[in-house]
């Protein structure tokens, strides 16, 4: 069947793109989707859960099918591809998009087997849990100030300055030279936004152009004096050929940029959503076993990334749709998490809830390699405001940034009554 319009005639397919391609401008653009996108989600997987969109991107709603897109073989990461489609031809030009385009995040195996392994073998378990007693320390630090105050802004003053500490002492930078780099990251983490403008881009050329040249002198001054620490241990790999002095540097942006504010709005969404449901809170503060769960839950409920591409090699039957080679596919997290046919009752947020098997963290090969040491940092954090204080409520409803991949608020006011 079709409709006549004044145009001629519009085939189903067409309708139906159009009406999807509805949704996924308000999931973009607007206040309401940025707010809440989750309706919207659960929209889309039932009208197109597989379809192009006129944008040229081809969107993945429902949990089995994103788990296919993470973990299929037929499918994987074309930086020249995306790039290219995304920013036209002289993308290269830009700082940020040539370092964001050598990263981990966008090699295939082979080059990827080998950049994994070497950076698990400096990211060991052992380094993991040594960084136990000093997230303990940067907790309890960064929230005696809140705690002397009766509470304040729990974002900008606890959920971001403690997960980039942790994860600029765990490289090895000073603790006194951390902050600088906290303005460039994010200005260069705007680059996976896919509503970025030009002038956010330059902004992004710029924060990568400082923190280039913080890490060679960084790394310079490791290499003169290597220390126990994470820099000095993918500076050994470099000396040994494991790796390349280009990617010791990729690896430095890397870690910093995806190990901090990805925590931060963990942290955040789990106070907010633990405040909005006070009889889980109550759960969590009586039963510390439930405090692992209760991150899974939020992780689940509310990630932090909601949305990872990725593009195909061969042709790949997705969902009774056949995608050809070449095409990028945006496999939509936040609805996977949300999804009915795998999470009963899914917009429920319940910390009991069994076999969370969540996809923030990705899945397959591309897998977060620094999400155990996240985890433990944000049921560190948890154990310790339900330790230290017997009330915790939000005083402001948070204003939403206007972003879509990086799912995070402006700030999250907060009044505490401690013990």
């Amino acid at each position: 069947m079709a409709d006549m319009t004044d145009g001629g005639t519009v085939s189903a397919d067409e309708k139906l793109t159009e009406e999807a391609d509805t949704l996924l401008a308000q999931l973009l653009l607007s206040p309401e989707g940025h707010k809440d996108p989750y309706p919207l989600y659960a929209e889309l997987r039932e009208k197109a859960p597989v379809y192009k969109s006129q944008m040229g991107f081809w969107i993945v709603t429902p949990y089995e099918l994103v788990n296919e897109v993470l973990r299929n073989q037929k499918v994987g990461r074309d930086a020249e591809l995306f790039m290219g489609g995304r920013f036209g031809g002289e993308w290269n030009e830009h700082a940020s998009l040539r370092r964001m385009a050598s990263g981990l995040l966008w090699y295939n195996p082979p080059e990827h087997t080998r950049l994994r392994q070497a950076v698990n073998h400096a990211f060991t378990p052992r380094r993991v849990e040594a960084m136990d007693q000093t997230m303990r320390d940067l907790v309890d630090e960064y929230l005696d100030p809140l705690a002397a105050a009766g509470g304040g802004d729990l974002l900008n003053e606890f959920a971001f300055p403690l997960p980039l500490a942790t994860v600029t002492t765990l490289l090895g930078v000073p603790r006194d030279e951390a902050p600088a780099l906290r303005e460039p990251m994010q200005a260069f983490q705007r680059t996976f936004e896919i509503g970025l403008t030009a002038d956010e881009l330059l902004d992004a050329d710029e924060g990568m152009e400082f923190t280039q040249k913080y890490f060679a002198e960084l790394i310079a001054r490791k290499r003169a004096e290597p220390q126990d620490d994470l820099i000095s241990a993918l500076i050994e790999l470099e000396e040994a050929g494991q790796l390349s002095a280009d990617e010791l540097m990729t690896f430095c942006n890397m870690l910093v940029s995806a190990g901090f504010e990805t925590s931060t709005n963990t942290i955040t969404g789990m106070v907010l959503q633990l405040t909005r449901h006070p009889e889980q809170l109550e759960l969590v503060r009586e039963n510390r076993d439930l405090v692992h769960n209760t991150v899974e839950e939020v992780l689940r409920y509310d990630p932090p990334i909601q949305i990872n591409a990725r593009m195909t090699f061969e042709p790949l039957e997705l969902g009774g749709a056949v995608i050809p080679p070449q095409e990028t596919i945006i496999a939509i997290l936040g609805s996977a998490n949300r999804d009915p046919e795998q999470f009963p009752d899914p917009d429920r947020f319940d910390i009991t809830r069994p076999n969370i098997s969540h996809l923030s963290f990705g899945a397959g090969i591309h897998h977060c390699v620094g999400w155990a040491m996240a985890h433990k940092q944000i049921g560190i954090a948890l154990n310790a405001m339900l330790d230290r204080f017997s009330s915790i409520e939000v005083v402001e409803e948070p204003v939403h940034q206007p972003r879509v991949t990086m799912r995070g608020f402006e700030s999250l006011k907060v009044a505490l009554t401690s013990r």
